[in-house]
């Protein structure tokens, strides 16, 4: 299985464009067949032709991206958004759908969002689907500048031991982070998979910082889940931070039980988390 970065329709002008190219699988680019909003031609022709040198790269997929289809989506978010009194940003939702349209037994995608008020502003004008726990997984990595040549990234994915830690990182997020929120002890779970967590990222920033990559930033993996009883509060391990709280949020998750609700770049660590304790 992989994981695959979804974006919005104008986060190619982001830092996070190229930042997810070190932290997934791939990423997801939607492409309209012509300038949208204050895009030129100039920029959609140089945007597809790096979404196709990534593609060919194996680090990129193209998104046709259809207005008619987008509105048709969007349509039931926009009538509970504008009833709850929210203003809803057109573009921004692509990632949304991308996320949704995109998954598969094959392909995890999850949205991406370049700050934790972008994530906030995304969640609320969603609407409240019901009560869960939210789970945040903070990480201290080195992740690329904004700037960062195109052919640069694909090497560093080119490395053997680059690909070695991204597989890891991917791998536990993937499988263990929903299921130490499912262990039977989940104060115990979590400590020890903390502690094996912040080992795993220690490895990918080592393997980063001998590439040259070596500015540090702050990345947080959100999930819901539905289990019941009263959040366990914030765990921190080296490069690691977990936290929990239990809050409305809009995503359905009943049958999914643990559900991946994204990943927000300039996250801010969790005030107040003690240490995990060694067994």
């Amino acid at each position: 299985m992989e994981t695959w970065a979804t974006f919005s329709i104008i986060d190619h002008r982001q830092p996070i464009y190229r930042q997810a190219l070190a932290l997934f699988d791939r990423i997801v680019v939607p492409l309209p067949p012509k300038p949208i909003g204050d895009q030129t031609q100039e920029e959609l022709d140089q945007l597809e032709a790096e979404v196709e040198y990534l593609k060919k790269a194996n680090a990129a997929e193209p998104y046709e991206w259809k207005s008619a289809a987008f509105e048709e989506w969007r349509q039931p978010f926009l009538a509970e958004s504008l009833a709850a009194g929210f203003n809803r940003d057109p573009y921004l939702d692509t990632r949304l759908m991308l996320s949704e349209q995109i998954y598969s037994s094959d392909v995890l995608a999850i949205p991406v969002y370049g700050g934790q008020q972008q994530f906030a502003d995304s969640r609320n004008a969603l609407g409240q689907a019901e009560e869960a726990l939210t789970i945040e997984i903070m990480q201290r990595l080195p992740v690329p500048e904004y700037d960062t040549p195109l052919e640069n990234l694909v090497r560093l994915r080119e490395s053997p031991a680059f690909r070695r830690a991204l597989e890891d990182l991917l791998e536990w997020k993937r499988d263990k982070a929903p299921s130490i929120v499912l262990a039977e002890d989940r104060k115990d779970a979590i400590g020890a998979a903390m502690r094996d967590f912040d080992k795993l990222t220690k490895a990918y920033a080592e393997t980063m910082e001998s590439e040259g990559y070596k500015k540090a930033g702050s990345v947080g993996s959100i999930f819901f889940s539905l289990i019941t009883g009263e959040p366990i509060g914030a765990v921190k391990e080296g490069l690691v931070t977990f936290r929990e709280m239990r809050e409305p949020c809009w995503k359905k998750v009943s049958e999914m039980k643990c559900a991946p609700a994204g990943v927000v770049y300039h996250f801010q660590e969790a005030i107040g988390a003690t240490k995990a304790k060694r067994r």
